[in-house]
């Protein structure tokens, strides 16, 4: 296969499955006159008809359908190919893309890093720092750390470490508004929620203690941590955060500390095909022993 096939293909991909020229071009990095005509190319060579043009976008014909499916059977095979051959890598000098969220990366990973490059001073950390999951299959990263525990069988998953949940709000918040009597009380006026706006992990966790809330009842919303924690700073309202994070913030302090709410963990991960890669496994390694050592003087 040559490179033009491989970007025919690529750019067929993207068509279908996003139904735009331009959405299409922004995926594969490419201008849209330059997809579109990449499309009509493949239609002239091919003899075949592959998509239907309408005023809401661009769908599959019946035999742009069929060949779908092998589409994307050559597209996770380039990109298995991809992972195998970085994974195979031996040399102990490079880079490596690191994915952590928000939260994690600016106020657990950098004392870490720090001291990583120390040990590993020839290993460059590439990071992306995004509330949005990365797709390890894809090489969007070689190593992700996440919230939520994977559960595909061709990823290498490690328990990293967990931290306790609080009620916190800031102390002129507090001298404002005065103290709220029970948990209940932080969702009538004069009080106002920090809550999150597409995760429902509060409120399915207030569920199991009897309580019954709605994302309506948050005054402001967002699936970011790090903005949760600014907002408190703001004196905008009380929220559910990390303790070990809010108690280092100066002004904040902590409710309700006899109600007992969940931990939040985080997970290593990589993918399988490049778990032997030495620079990636030595930032595996280091990562896990590093946090377990934190958890242990917790």
């Amino acid at each position: 296969m040559n490179s033009m096939e491989w970007d025919s293909i690529r750019i067929f991909l993207a068509v279908a499955e996003h139904g735009s020229m331009s959405a299409a071009a922004q995926v594969v990095g490419m201008s849209q006159p330059t997809v579109s005509r990449q499309i009509l190319a493949l239609e002239e060579r091919t003899g075949l008809h592959l998509f239907e043009r309408s005023t809401s976008g661009l769908k599959l014909t019946p035999v742009g359908r069929q060949l779908l499916e092998s589409a994307k059977d050559t597209a996770l095979g380039a990109e298995r190919f991809s992972r195998q051959v970085n994974g195979s890598s031996i040399e102990e000098s490079g880079n490596v893309r690191l994915a952590v969220s928000e939260l994690f990366g600016f106020h657990f990973l950098p004392d870490a890093l720090a001291a990583f490059h120390r040990m590993h001073p020839l290993i460059n950390v590439e990071l992306i720092v995004s509330n949005e999951k990365v797709n390890l299959n894809k090489r969007d990263a070689d190593i992700s750390i996440c919230q939520q525990k994977p559960e595909q069988p061709d990823l290498v998953v490690t328990y990293l470490m967990s931290r306790s949940l609080g009620f916190f709000a800031h102390e002129s918040y507090i001298d404002d508004v005065g103290y709220p009597k029970t948990p209940d009380d932080i969702y009538r006026a004069p009080h106002s929620v920090i809550g999150f706006d597409n995760s429902n992990m509060y409120i399915n966790e207030a569920e199991k203690s009897g309580r019954n809330l709605t994302k309506n009842q948050f005054t402001f919303r967002t699936d970011s941590y790090q903005m949760q924690l600014n907002l408190i700073q703001a004196q905008a309202g009380v929220a559910v955060t990390i303790a070990e994070v809010a108690k280092k913030t100066a002004g904040l302090i902590e409710m309700f500390e006899d109600i007992p709410l969940p931990n939040i963990a985080w997970w290593l991960v990589c993918h399988r095909d490049v778990q032997v890669n030495p620079r990636i496994h030595h930032l595996m390694v280091f990562l896990r022993e590093w946090f377990q050592k934190q958890d242990e003087k917790l």
